[in-house]
């Protein structure tokens, strides 16, 4: 415990650790309540939340969709970026995380407590956080196949994972590009995804 809490000081910001480690609290509970959905026992980095978020083209961005918005981490880094007149749609099934989204004050959010297997509204831009490989196939691939059918040929869907062996069921989907982020605990993988040409609309 003590090697992890370190951790969390290290990925601190601030003087104190305290808000940091409710955080990290926070998932523990959540990862051991529901390991296959949560994926990660520990929240991404700020590094990887900001590899992600430079990804976007946040002038022409108005419509986005964050899959697994879990605690607001990364909600909260793409509030700070979006237009005034943009909108989040941020899915999380895990009834702890949506108590803690919902307490995000921000006219343009919106919290959706439902699995993104069906997605409400198309998006020039999806966020995923999305535990692929821990999920059931036939989910993940429900899941690709609603983020395919919601985006345009301008769209972007960013998705992260720790692990390349999701590359192949992406590769069924979407064109993508890979970025290797090593500041985070444990290393991520980025990927930046667009619709096959022959898809485009």
């Amino acid at each position: 415990m003590i090697n992890l809490v370190t951790i969390m000081q290290k990925r601190s910001g601030s003087g104190s650790a305290d808000n940091t480690l409710k955080t990290y609290a926070s998932y523990v509970r959540q990862f051991i309540a529901d390991p296959r959905a949560t994926g990660s026992v520990i929240p991404s980095s700020a590094m990887l939340c900001h590899t992600m978020m430079n990804q976007a083209d946040w002038g022409r961005s108005l419509a986005i969709a964050e899959l697994g918005a879990a605690n607001g981490v990364l909600t909260n880094g793409i509030l700070s970026r979006m237009r005034a007149d943009a909108v989040l749609d941020a899915y999380e099934i895990n009834p702890g995380f949506v108590d803690q989204l919902q307490m995000i004050n921000d006219r343009r959010l919106n919290v959706v407590a439902a699995s993104a297997e069906t997605l409400i509204n198309p998006y020039d831009i999806v966020f995923s956080c999305l535990p692929l490989l821990s999920l059931p196939l036939r989910v993940s691939m429900r899941i690709l196949n609603q983020v395919r059918e919601r985006m345009s040929s301008h769209s972007l869907f960013i998705q992260f994972q720790y692990s390349p062996l999701s590359e192949k069921l992406l590769s069924r989907y979407f064109h993508w590009q890979r970025i290797v982020v090593m500041r985070n605990v444990p290393p991520a993988l980025v990927y930046v995804c667009t619709l096959r040409d022959r898809e485009k609309i």
